[in-house]
């Protein structure tokens, strides 16, 4: 139960991590999220294996989280965690649902608008309009060592100045989101890695639904 609700609180908060890296010299900011854009624009859903790690720097807290995501436009996402315990975590909009599969028990709630969290997942149901709710940029340096992610900061126009932050780190060859790290005032920070990216023409609704205790 206490892993449950550290992922609920990472998911209702988040951060200020920074990767620093030198401004990408074969396309602007702009022409990278052009090049996202045309990837997922015309997809409806998706799944990926995700590797999370969450840091409460007040809390003193680090916990690391390991599944399944399925997003579907317009603002579904559902993450099914398999590590450290397994649960099932529906976002709609605003409103969040969490299933503790063991025990076959379930919470619901609806995110307080002062966390901007119906904004930590949008970026991945809405990139087709992403230049209407962030600006980005590069960082500082805007690739990794390898060359093979390419880093945008974006910054929500929406949101007031300085609240949170996403960079996203986007593959040089295909223009999937590789990760995503958002970031908060406090410097809380939550990192997602996806591997095994697929794209898929639809998911069954009880992909994002929470099912009844027996």
């Amino acid at each position: 139960m206490k892993r449950t609700k550290i992922l609920i609180i990472v998911l209702l908060s988040t951060t200020l991590f920074g990767f620093q890296v030198s401004p990408a010299e074969e396309l602007s900011p702009e022409q990278v999220m052009k090049k996202v854009q045309a990837v997922y624009a015309d997809q409806c859903c998706f799944r990926a294996l995700f590797d999370q790690i969450t840091v409460n720097v007040a809390m003193d807290i680090k916990d690391t989280f390991e599944g399944i995501m399925y997003v579907r436009k317009p603002s579904y996402i559902t993450l099914d965690v398999r590590v450290p315990e397994r649960q099932k975590v529906v976002l709609k909009g605003r409103s969040y649902s969490v299933q503790f599969l063991e025990d076959q028990t379930s919470v619901t709630g609806e995110i307080p608008s002062e966390l901007n969290v119906e904004n930590f997942f949008s970026f991945f149901t809405n990139i087709g309009t992403i230049d209407k709710n962030f600006t980005f940029k590069f960082p500082q340096r805007s690739k990794d060592f390898d060359g093979n992610l390419i880093f945008l900061e974006l910054v929500s126009t929406k949101a007031v100045s300085g609240s949170y932050k996403i960079t996203l780190g986007i593959d040089s060859k295909n223009f999937t989101i590789n990760r995503a790290i958002i970031y908060d005032a406090l410097g809380n920070y939550n990192r997602f890695d996806l591997t095994e990216i697929k794209f898929l023409p639809s998911f069954p609704e009880s992909t994002f639904e929470i099912s009844n205790p027996k």
